[in-house]
């Protein structure tokens, strides 16, 4: 037996020692260029007559002195396709920036997420990223991590098919070993399974790439931003939108990186300008899979896992800014609605736990459609954990206003001053808020209730989400219409979020249906209460009568004999 162990230690130093030439100098260069890609005679090649280098990296390596030792004479030429190009262009920058330690006027982030669609293109871009990081930076340690080892072993052959086998050399995994590309200068890439995610804790690492992060945990992925700490690295994440709750971390990274609460860049991948597939072949699925398979396999859209109560929500067409061509016509449309002109529309949903939640909205005209009717656009979000009605006043009046023209130092205000005494620019608040806040407070404390808390605050103006009941409209007929703002059955949208509404924006995308109605005790329920109160009060189906007995004693009855008579 101990011979067959030195017999295979032999035989794996062998296999390491494979094509070492044993030279003092080696040729370690890439040259990464963008080009257009042709089809001549049924069979598509690059351009090269339309190529552009975006960086060269590497060198000529001296084995003995353990430095570089001028330009290489050959470089290994890898290619990348236009629709590529905007993410190859930025990490071209970035190890431009890297190797030269000059990072001004760059956005320093610690992440970038590239997204998409099937077949885009975004795996291949992130390993030729590895690889090409691997050579810039001797004993650089690098790490490809994918969901299982069947996926391992793809990016391990996408490695291969990157580096030509005389730059390193190879060993395989098993026994405790892990599969590792090592370079003549130090640089390793190793391919790592991210199936237990504290297995990831193993020390430094200062590139890497989290492949198929929608099929892995966040947590694995918080693991290797802490590796890339020691050197100020950086972690890519390829990912499809996700069909998982596993994945939906990374809907909140994506969210996140939008909205520029972390540092990281987001890139879109879309097949449909990969050249070297068919695209057509993707495009057929449309008839073969359900719109959210379809949309979220091959167009790379989010859309919602599982049972959702606003089926009807689109990250890409729900959630973004108003546009500058837009006109703000708030104060007629709650003259119009409420009686009254109110600069902004605040809804608000009164509980102690969770929390306390407001949305101000705002009413806009497209002036390309003159006769349609204004779309609503939610401009703030409030909440307030664990607070009263008094938290919640505090954080709106602290909050800096949102305006068209931008953001000004002054909050919220539910009450009016004497310059807003010009009808037509009014800036105060209405509120249209949970009708329990008539006969309780968030708190359900006995004797006290949430319109007096606001009205004590000079928040005077308040509103139920129904003009002529007492009562909160039903549950289910409130997301009915707020469906009908997100998208109509012709297809349009009338309601929107703006892209900083982080808690708004998941709540609506992620509240989920128990037993087919809206589940009342999600963490999402509140959040969404503030938004669809304004909604339905404005576009909600008025309330049908009940209409008594007593109005019909004047009716004469048909007796029994008379039916039978036919008359």
């Amino acid at each position: 037996m101990a011979t067959m162990g030195r017999l295979a230690r032999s035989l794996a130093t062998l296999l390491e020692s494979e094509h070492e030439t044993g030279e003092r100098f080696v040729d370690l260069c890439i040259s990464l260029r963008v080009a257009d890609v042709v089809e001549e005679g049924g069979k598509k090649r690059w351009d090269t007559a339309t190529e552009t280098e975006l960086i060269r990296v590497g060198g000529r390596w001296d084995r003995a002195r353990k430095r570089w030792d001028g330009h290489a004479r050959k470089a290994r030429v890898i290619r990348v396709h236009r629709g590529q190009e905007r993410a190859a262009r930025w990490l071209a920058d970035w190890f431009r920036r890297r190797a030269s330690g000059d990072w001004s006027g760059f956005r320093r982030v610690w992440s970038a997420l590239f997204l998409g669609g099937r077949r885009g293109g975004k795996s291949h871009l992130a390993c030729v990223a590895l690889v090409m990081f691997c050579v810039l930076q001797p004993r650089a340690r690098v790490w490809a991590v994918s969901p299982t080892q069947e996926e391992t072993d793809e990016l391990e052959q996408a490695i291969r098919d990157l580096l030509p086998r005389r730059w390193y050399r190879f060993r395989g995994s098993g026994a405790g070993k892990v599969v590792t590309f090592k370079l003549p200068h130090g640089g390793r890439i190793q391919c790592l399974s991210g199936h237990k995610p504290r297995a990831l804790k193993r020390g430094r690492v200062d590139f890497c790439l989290y492949n198929e992060g929608q099929n892995m945990a966040r947590a694995g992925y918080v693991q290797l931003r802490g590796a890339v700490a020691d050197r100020g690295g950086l972690v890519l994440i390829a990912a499809n939108p996700p069909d998982s709750a596993i994945g939906r971390w990374i809907e909140e990274h994506y969210e996140r990186a939008q909205a520029g609460k972390i540092a990281c860049e987001v890139f879109d991948f879309d097949p449909s300008k990969n050249p070297w597939i068919e695209y057509a072949v993707l495009e057929s699925l449309r008839d073969e899979v359900d719109e959210l398979t379809f949309r979220r396999e091959v167009l790379g859209h989010f859309v919602p896992i599982g049972d959702v109560v606003f089926h009807a929500w689109l990250d890409s067409e729900t959630w973004r800014d108003p546009t500058a061509d837009l006109v703000d016509v708030t104060v007629d449309f709650t003259r119009r609605h409420l009686g009254r002109a109110f600069g902004y529309i605040v809804g608000a949903d009164f509980q102690k736990t969770p929390h306390m939640a407001a949305a101000v909205i705002k009413a806009f005209a497209d002036p390309a459609l003159p006769e349609a009717e204004p779309t609503l656009w939610i401009v703030d979000e409030v909440v307030v954990e664990n607070a009263d009605e008094d938290d919640l006043v505090d954080a709106l009046e602290a909050q800096r206003r949102w305006t068209p023209q931008g953001r000004i130092e002054e909050g919220y205000r539910g009450w009016a001053l004497p310059d807003d005494d010009d009808p037509e620019q009014p800036v105060h608040c209405c509120v249209i808020a949970d009708a329990s806040g008539w006969f309780q407070d968030g708190a359900h404390t006995k004797g006290r209730t949430s319109d007096q808390a606001l009205r004590a605050r000079r928040w005077t103006w308040l509103y139920k989400p129904q003009a002529d009941s007492d009562r909160n409209p039903d549950v289910v007929e409130r997301c009915k219409v707020t469906n009908a703002r997100l998208k109509s059955a012709a297809g349009r949208r009338r309601l929107f979020v703006a892209r900083h509404c982080l808690r708004v924006a998941e709540a609506m995308r992620r509240w989920e249906n128990r037993n087919g109605v809206p589940y009342r005790r999600s963490d999402y329920a509140h959040v969404c209460d503030a938004t669809t109160y304004p909604v339905y009060r404005f576009f909600g189906r008025p309330k049908v009568r009940n209409v008594k007995f007593g109005d019909y004693r004047g009716v004469r009855r048909i007796t029994r004999r008379e039916q039978f008579r036919g008359t």
